[in-house]
């Protein structure tokens, strides 16, 4: 099969290209950055280097194509100027401009858990957006939502709390620890407006890619979505994981106050509404919204990948 993959050398599409070349299939990636092309190149796959934001060059590699596999570029949740809404809505227009001047009918669209509903889940609206707005194509273009669930490599975004180093991690030290940590010396914490106990699905961008390929690769029968999922776990049993594999056995996963949340992400100058959707996401996650349509439509099959395989990453990233 010809395949187009977008979204670079990121961590699926990477795994993604070479798990799809190695199976003799021909790969074109798409990359925004010229000096990705050699490394794209070494895996065996064609560069194709470009905007997604340039309807003429997608259409031009998309045709031909079997399949494309089609990610939003990550959003700086910083960027005071980002309108993520509009984005998606002009971002995913231009992949359906090229889906159908290409004529290519065999679509995977990376999309998200959350992404049944548009209320209750923050920012993960977006992704919602982005489905509906694929459903709007021709009915014989045949689109498959690949719906992963958190990311492991979300426990990135901790590791200053668990470090307990610079304001935030202080401030959470003593906020979630407080006497505790002064007299044991047990420093660190992992905290948001979800944790403790609450069981999430948990996934390696590993199995993702696995997954992606898989839908890729499958005859396209009709529209569907398919959540991604390598794991069950609190988020306590997260904490002990990863603390076991940092020298921390006592890290705990506190659960913060919406206000609490807020609050923080505001004082690290993230835009108050942008704080505001990482707050509703959270609180969905805590309160079971956002994974409602997941436990209704699980995977049959979870991933390989684990957090404890997962960990020993986490812990060299850390250890440095």
């Amino acid at each position: 099969m010809k395949i187009i993959i977008t979204g670079s050398l990121g961590n699926i599409s990477k795994p993604l290209t070479k798990e799809l070349v190695h199976k003799g299939h021909l790969v074109t990636v798409i990359s925004s950055k010229s000096e990705k092309q050699s490394a794209i190149e070494l895996l065996g796959a064609t560069a194709a280097i470009g905007s997604i934001e340039d309807v003429t060059f997608l259409t031009n590699t998309f045709t031909g194509a079997d399949a494309v596999y089609c990610m939003l570029p990550p959003f700086d949740y910083f960027d005071p100027n980002l309108d993520i809404m509009a984005t998606t809505r002009r971002q995913i227009g231009n992949y359906c401009a090229a889906i159908l001047a290409s004529g290519v009918k065999n679509v995977v669209h990376l999309s998200s858990i959350g992404a049944h509903t548009d209320k209750g889940n923050g920012l993960l609206a977006f992704h919602h957006l982005a489905e509906r707005l694929f459903k709007e194509l021709p009915s014989d273009v045949i689109i498959k939502h690949a719906r992963p669930v958190g990311f492991y490599t979300n426990m990135y975004d901790f590791k200053t709390s668990i470090e307990a180093k610079g304001f935030l991690g202080i401030f959470l030290t003593v906020r979630f620890n407080g006497l505790w940590s002064l007299i044991t010396g047990k420093k660190g914490v992992i905290a948001a407006n979800y944790g403790a106990d609450d069981k999430m699905p948990w996934v390696s961008p590993v199995d993702i890619a696995a997954s992606i390929a898989q839908l890729l690769t499958t005859p396209f029968v009709e529209r569907m979505f398919q959540y991604i999922a390598s794991e069950e776990l609190t988020c306590n049993e997260i904490a002990k994981i990863i603390g076991t594999a940092i020298g921390k056995p006592w890290l705990k996963w506190a659960l913060m106050s919406d206000k609490d949340m807020l609050g923080g992400l505001k004082m690290f100058k993230m835009p108050e509404s942008r704080a505001q959707g990482v707050v509703d996401m959270n609180a969905g996650m805590h309160n079971g919204l956002v994974n409602e349509d997941y436990y209704k439509n699980k995977p049959k099959v979870m991933g390989k990948i684990k957090m404890k395989d997962f960990a020993k990453e986490f812990a060299a990233v850390y250890n440095q």
